[in-house]
């Protein structure tokens, strides 16, 4: 199902008992936060909060929390299913379509306050209020066309935000350019977009792709856009609250520390760039949305899941055809969705598992360790790839470390975007007899009962 906002999508799972009301007071220091980590761990419901304390306005929490609505917001049944449709929607694109006027126009605020918007204070050491679910959007500079991405930003005022976006990323690059020029650039945060839309702006596609073709794919239709009123940005009519912004590039505006994917707070940063709020455009009865990162399991790193695998998936059919399933380590077991990729191949030479090793440890994904499995190993299951590098190697043939290389964002333990990674092998070596590697069966398990 494409649903056209968030909101259609949360009655929807209101209506399947997969998302909560709390009408009880809650608090948007930590007490949100922490209903969204407990159903990170347990893989349970979205929530709505419809009484947050000293604010008029409801908040929406959890959506990607567990993995059956990953799976549901990109339309598949299977991971295979959902993988396969980001893939199809960043090559089969529909083009967005500009229409006057929209839900997300009904309030047009021109004298913005940010504290009126109950934005979430996650984790205990984080610096104060964090945006986290906000798709940015700006003009790039570079390419002409419209980018997307979603970056943390730290509320510091009323009128006033941070942002932080690495240099190489969509709107990182476009307000460094612009502020060599001297010109701010102007920016828009869509907050509680649809999930096509979302999914769309973390699609792994090159810098001339306006994302919104993306969303359109995963919709199966054209997202509608309205013009924004302050800024010359335009904005999906579906949202729920829009933030009209300049960056000023060359004025820094530092933050954190904030509690990110891998687990541990970003150390301050004097450096981002001073966000200005020009205006904000909301509906009557907008639903402000958040999105919880920290120590995994979180939604961060689930929202990340499907995008990772279908990078992790080409990579690895660069270097063999007969890549039966991949992964990325992300749940209630463990993994920040980033650092861990696993592969399951039909082995046909002893040089297959080195070469997808090299090619996802190099490629785009950004993975700090890949296992590559034989195809009878289920990644899906914990407990088989547990068994299977228990069993399957021998840590000086089969475990390989990598020198320093570009690396994930936000690893403590190695210098800024670069680490040094590891392969693992845990495949069956061609020479060997394969039944000393067969696991045990008690036939008709499955049969009994009690």
């Amino acid at each position: 199902m494409a649903w056209k906002s968030l909101r259609e999508w949360s009655e929807d799972l209101k209506d399947r008992g997969d998302l909560v009301v709390v009408d009880e007071p809650v608090s948007p220091e930590y007490e949100i936060a922490a209903y969204v980590k407990k159903s990170c761990e347990e893989e349970g419901p979205a929530f709505r909060f419809t009484n947050v304390e000293g604010h008029d306005m409801d908040v929406h929490a959890g959506f990607f929390a567990a993995k059956r609505r990953i799976l549901e917001a990109l339309g598949g049944e299977t991971k295979k299913e959902a993988e396969t449709n980001m893939v199809e929607a960043s090559s089969d694109r529909i083009e967005p379509t500009l229409v006057d006027d929209g839900p997300v126009k009904e309030v047009i605020d021109t004298e913005p306050n940010l504290d009126e918007i109950p934005i979430v204070t996650h984790n205990e050491k984080d610096v104060g209020p964090y945006i986290t679910s906000g798709v940015q959007v700006a003009n790039l500079p570079h390419t002409g066309t419209r980018g997307q991405g979603i970056y943390r930003q730290l509320v510091t005022g009323k009128r006033e935000l941070s942002l932080w976006s690495p240099e190489e990323r969509r709107v990182g690059y476009a307000y460094r350019v612009n502020a060599e020029e001297g010109e701010p650039t102007e920016m828009a945060i869509v907050i509680g977009a649809s999930p096509s839309v979302i999914f769309g702006s973390i699609a792994n596609v090159g810098h001339d792709i306006d994302k919104y073709s993306v969303a359109g794919g995963l919709m199966n239709e054209s997202v509608e856009l309205v013009p924004g009123e302050t800024i010359d940005v335009d904005v999906p009519a579906h949202a729920e609250i829009v933030i009209e912004t300049l960056i000023h590039g060359d004025e820094k505006n530092p933050e954190a520390p904030f509690g990110e994917y891998p687990g541990v707070y970003s150390e301050q940063n004097e450096n981002t760039p001073r966000v200005e709020v020009t205006g904000i455009m909301r509906r009557e009865d907008a639903i402000y949305d958040t999105v919880l990162t920290g120590l995994p399991p979180n939604e961060d790193g689930m929202m990340n899941w499907i995008p990772r695998c279908a990078s992790v998936r080409a990579s690895a059919q660069q270097a063999v055809p007969n890549v039966n399933q991949v992964d990325v380590k992300i749940g209630p077991s463990g993994g920040n969705g980033v650092f861990q990729a696993r592969v399951a191949i039909d082995k046909r030479l002893d040089g297959d598992p080195w070469n997808v090793i090299s090619s996802v440890l190099g490629g785009r994904s950004q993975a700090k360790y890949c296992m590559v499995v034989d195809d009878d190993i289920d990644l899906d299951e914990e407990a088989e790839v547990d068994w299977a590098w228990e069993t399957r190697v021998q840590p000086q043939r089969d475990v390989y470390t990598f020198p320093t290389m570009t690396g994930a964002p936000l690893d403590p333990s190695g210098p800024k975007r670069q680490a040094q990674k590891m392969g693992i092998d845990a495949t069956i070596p061609m020479d060997e007899d394969s039944e000393r590697y067969e696991p045990t069966r008690v036939p008709g398990k499955d049969d009994v009962e009690w």
